[in-house]
């Protein structure tokens, strides 16, 4: 007789089992679902994204700064590779990978580990020639593309370069990245039921990056460049650099220091030594900064070129003597000569005159103090204190450029606001940004780079003649280019250093323009730490100014319009 406890009892067990079993089902096929997937992609598959092809970066004039060439990613699969030692004698003589860290990556139990991802054309084709007459399998070479600088140190801290990955890390090619960036293909290596072997799935195919132009001009860089490093080694400076600029338009037609790195082979240089100098680095302006300390007094009415000006040293501050340089005594003077001359003495008693407040607010209008936004990382602000912030001996070293520091961009921006006739300019380095397909998608327009008035018109005239006697018959002479109407100032700053100033150590500098009317071009130079005598901005920095100036008008600009007064110089 069938026991019925004993069969109800079989069969909830049954019923149980069966149960368990369909919901483990329901669990992995429906609720697990996403999971497992996941598990059996990462055992049977694996997705690869493929840089896409980069823009290209050029110059105003076309000339190719960075490029894509043929390349090649190298993988290996280490679950069906064949002969491994051969394998890793060929991928150390190739790539230049240390063996121990070359086996490392080989013997990994993987079906795909990354050897390396950005290997040349050439080498890639040879290795896969080795690896194939070896009869080795399990090499992995995935078509690629390698970032080129043909100009190398040229316009490397400004062009920057690009990761492994294909990202900007630095320079235009950060700044500009979401631009040059395409859309990376995406391919699927599938492996078959043995795992053998794999086969590629374009699952995204892409897009290419746009091209981007730059104001740039590569002659110009190239002089520019070049009369630093010589003007370095003729007055043993410790390191020089500069700015070009168009003050009409903003472009910033050179920017350069006498020491570059090559973004060819970026990981063999400090990130100090991959600094933009002209944008990263402040310094104390000196006098060049008495353009603007001026040009406020002007401007509120406090003088007039002709008004009568004490120049004589020392003045004292809170007891405490500013001199003028060489402790020179000038009598009183007109005004135009303060300029002309850079009389400490004469500029502050001036800017007592116009306050404190005033000073502050007419400087704070033109931008010191804050980033210009050129479409470059790193940029820095330089520092400019609140009035309220200054202390009893402010009004006698700020209007001297003592006491606010700048960077050489920002400096050269303001004074291309001078020279063109009052204007504020938002310096640029991008021209123009095209498709792949030749369209223009965004380029420099005038408005977007020169803004409203930060002084009169007639304020501004005014201080430019006075600027054009600096290099006739001034502190600025070495500067003079015959033939053509140079303004222009100089600057000599001691080097700040802990806890004051070096008393042996000084920046010069001198930036100036031609023609004085309607000017082409802003070259800003800066010399640190002269090792030569006279250290002064105008018989270092002034000296390299005339030699840039004229390389320009022989090499690059013949059509140049020479002086625009009745008598040229």
């Amino acid at each position: 007789m069938i026991n019925r406890k004993r069969l109800f009892f079989v069969a909830s067990v049954l019923f149980a089992v069966i149960g368990l079993v369909i919901w483990r089902l329901v669990s992995i096929q429906i609720l697990q679902r996403e999971s497992w997937d996941r598990r059996a992609e990462a055992i049977h598959e694996k997705k690869v994204k493929i840089p896409p092809e980069r823009g290209r970066i050029y110059d105003r004039n076309g000339q190719l700064l960075a490029f894509n060439r043929e390349a090649y990613q190298v993988a290996v699969d280490s679950y069906n590779m064949t002969k491994p030692e051969l394998m890793i004698d060929i991928l150390v003589n190739e790539l230049r990978i240390q063996r121990r860290k070359l086996e490392s990556l080989v013997y990994r139990e993987s079906y795909f580990t990354w050897i390396d991802r950005s290997v040349s054309y050439e080498t890639g084709k040879r290795i896969k020639r080795r690896v194939e007459n070896a009869d080795i399998d399990g090499l992995i070479l995935i078509d690629s593309n390698k970032r080129v600088y043909p100009k190398g140190t040229l316009a490397g801290s400004i062009v920057g370069f690009t990761g492994v990955d294909g990202e900007g890390l630095a320079g235009v090619e950060y700044s500009m990245n979401d631009a040059l960036d395409g859309k990376p293909k995406v391919q699927r290596i599938i492996y078959g039921a043995n795992r053998f072997p794999f086969r590629r799935k374009t699952l995204v195919e892409g897009r290419s990056g746009y091209d981007v132009y730059l104001t740039l001009d590569l002659k110009i860089q190239y002089i520019l460049k070049n009369e630093l490093q010589q003007g370095v080694e003729k007055f043993k400076a410790e390191k020089a650099w500069g700015v070009v600029i168009d003050p009409a338009s903003g472009a910033v037609l050179g920017m350069a220091q006498n020491k570059g790195y090559n973004p060819n082979v970026y990981d063999n240089y400090t990130g100090e030594e991959r600094k933009n100098i002209p944008i990263s680095n402040s310094f104390e302006p000196g006098s060049v900064l008495k353009v603007f300390s001026g040009l406020a007094a002007l401007d509120h009415g406090i003088v007039e070129p002709d008004t009568m000006v004490n120049g004589n040293s020392p003045i004292y501050l809170y007891n405490h003597p500013i001199n003028n340089a060489q402790y020179r005594d000038y009598g009183v003077v007109p005004f135009s000569e303060v300029i002309k001359h850079s009389i400490n003495t004469g500029i502050i008693r001036v800017s007592q005159d116009l306050g404190e407040r005033k000073l502050y607010n007419f400087l704070n209008k033109v931008g010191f103090g804050k980033k210009t936004g050129i479409e470059l990382p790193g940029e820095q602000s330089g520092a400019f204190k609140h009035y309220s912030e200054w202390s009893g001996l402010s009004i006698g070293s700020i209007p001297i450029g003592q006491g606010l520091s700048v960077t050489a961009l920002q400096l050269a921006a303001k004074m291309a606001g001078v020279a063109n006739g009052g204007n504020m300019v938002k310096p640029t380095i991008i021209s123009k940004v095209r498709t792949p397909g030749g369209e223009t998608v965004s380029s420099l327009e005038k408005k977007d780079s020169i803004g409203g008035l930060f002084a009169s018109p007639e304020s501004v005239s005014e201080m430019k003649n006075m600027l054009r006697s600096v290099v006739k018959d001034g502190t600025g002479q070495d500067a003079a280019i015959p033939g053509y109407s140079v303004s222009g100032k100089t600057g000599t700053a001691q080097k700040a250093v802990p806890g004051g100033y070096s008393q042996d150590k000084y920046i010069s500098s001198f930036v100036g323009f031609f023609p004085k009317e309607n000017p082409h071009y802003l070259i800003l130079i800066v010399l640190d730490e002269v090792g030569t005598r006279p250290v002064w901005g105008g018989a270092t920095a002034g000296n390299i100014f005339r030699e840039v100036g004229e390389r320009i008008i022989n090499s690059v600009n013949r059509d140049a319009p020479r002086s625009d007064e009745k008598q040229s110089d």
